[in-house]
C-alpha cells in the first residue's frame, strides 16, 4: 500500500512537471523582435470579451461588491487569513527548491505560529513580527521561473482569467504538497475566497481599465509584469510601458 501511494504521489508530481517542461520551453518574448508573443491572440481576445463584458459585470463584480460592502471586515480578514495560511507549506517547499532557506523558514514559522496561536489561521499573528511578513505565496511556477523556465503560451480562460502553462500547471504540483493535498473539495472554497477578495481589491481600478485604449493588452502586460515581479521577488527588470503600483501588481493573478 505504501509503495502504491508513493507511486501515485510521484505520478502526481512528475506528470504536470513533464507537461510544464514540454509546453513552457518558449519565452513569451520574441528574441528577434523583442515583442510579446501571443499565438492564441484571436481566441484570447474572444475569451477576454466574454470575461470583461459578460462574466465580470454580471457575475464576478456583483459577488466582489457584495463581499466588499456587506461582509463584515473581521469575517473577511479571518477567512482570507485561513485561506492564505494553507498556502504556507507549499511556499515553504518551493523556497527550499530554490535554495532560499531563510525565506523557506519564514513560511514554515508563519504556518505553525498562525495555526497554533492564530486559532487555525484565523488571525495573522506572525505578521506582528516584521521579519515574518511576506508579500505573498511562492508557487511552483514562480520557482520554475526563477530557474529560467519560460511561461509558455498566454491563454485567457473563461471565468478564470489570464493563465500560462508554467504558472497554472505548476499549481497542480503545489496541490500535491500538504496541506493543499489534504483539502479535497474544500480547496475550491479556499480558492473562491481568495479569488473574490482579489477581485474586490481591484474594484477601485475598474475605471483605469475602462479608460485604456486596449483593455486586453493592458491586462496581458500587467499579468506578465506581475509574474516578473513575483519571480524576481519584487525586483523589476527592464522598462515597464504602463506603470502599475506594487499593490496592483500583487492583486493581479
Amino acid at each position: 500500500m505504501k509503495k502504491y501511494k508513493s507511486a501515485m504521489l510521484c505520478r502526481k508530481i512528475w506528470l504536470p512537471l513533464a507537461l510544464i517542461t514540454s509546453v513552457s520551453a518558449c519565452s513569451s518574448i520574441d528574441e528577434t523582435t523583442g515583442q510579446r508573443q501571443d499565438p492564441l491572440e484571436g481566441f484570447n481576445r474572444s475569451m477576454w470579451n466574454f470575461n470583461y463584458n459578460v462574466a465580470d459585470p454580471y457575475l464576478l463584480k456583483p459577488i466582489a461588491t457584495g463581499w466588499k460592502e456587506y461582509v463584515p471586515q473581521p469575517a473577511k480578514t479571518a477567512l482570507v487569513n485561513v485561506a492564505n495560511n494553507l498556502d504556507e507549506p507549499a511556499s515553504f517547499v518551493n523556497r527550499l527548491l530554490e535554495g532560499e532557506f531563510t525565506k523557506a523558514m519564514t513560511h514554515f514559522n508563519r504556518f505553525w505560529i498562525n495555526s497554533v496561536f492564530g486559532l487555525g489561521g484565523l488571525m495573522d499573528i506572525a505578521s506582528a513580527n516584521e521579519g515574518l511578513r511576506i508579500d505573498g505565496p511562492r508557487w511552483f511556477g514562480d520557482t520554475l521561473g526563477s530557474y529560467g523556465v519560460g511561461t509558455g503560451a498566454y491563454v485567457m480562460v473563461p471565468l478564470y482569467g489570464p493563465a500560462t502553462p508554467r504558472q497554472d500547471l505548476g499549481r497542480l504540483v503545489d496541490h500535491t504538497y500538504p496541506t493543499l493535498s489534504l483539502l479535497g473539495p474544500w480547496a475550491f472554497l479556499k480558492w473562491s475566497v481568495q479569488a473574490v477578495d482579489r477581485r474586490a481589491n481591484l474594484l477601485s481600478q475598474d475605471a483605469i481599465l475602462a479608460q485604456s485604449q486596449d483593455s486586453y493588452l493592458t491586462v496581458r502586460e500587467a499579468y506578465f509584469q506581475n509574474l516578473e515581479f513575483k519571480v524576481n521577488d519584487g525586483k523589476q527588470r527592464g522598462e515597464i510601458k504602463e506603470q502599475l503600483s506594487e499593490d496592483e501588481l500583487k492583486d493581479i493573478d
